[in-house]
């Protein structure tokens, strides 16, 4: 379990458990090689993600230190301890845009 809570006594970004992301693990598929696992973690003392939450997560896929692919995470309000999350993929330019809906990649339900 990660322990970095946003670091020493600074508290939750805004105050906010859901808002504070931990770790992110990025590695090859073992499955495929040719697909990239990644996983981002949270705040485990928070009850769920934020909905009114945007979390990014912008990839450099040529080292030129521009963002080249943005996934962005938007999540659901908390329901009978499930929520979705939709997430949308933004490629070239329109990724360095703070405009994150460009077209809905994966959504999926989530057991909290």
């Amino acid at each position: 379990m990660s322990n970095h809570f946003t670091g020493l006594s600074l508290g939750p970004p805004l105050g906010d458990q859901r808002l504070d992301l931990c770790d992110l693990y990025a590695f090859q598929s073992p499955a495929d090689k040719n697909r990239t696992v990644i996983i981002l973690n949270a705040n485990p003392n928070a009850d769920a993600l934020h909905p009114d939450a945007i979390y990014r997560l912008n990839i450099d896929t040529d080292g030129d230190y521009l963002t080249d692919m943005a996934f962005s995470y938007v999540f659901s309000k908390p329901q009978n301890g499930r929520q979705t999350v939709n997430v949308f993929l933004a490629k070239g330019s329109q990724s360095r845009s703070a405009v994150y809906v460009v077209r809905t990649f994966w959504t999926v339900g989530l057991a909290i």
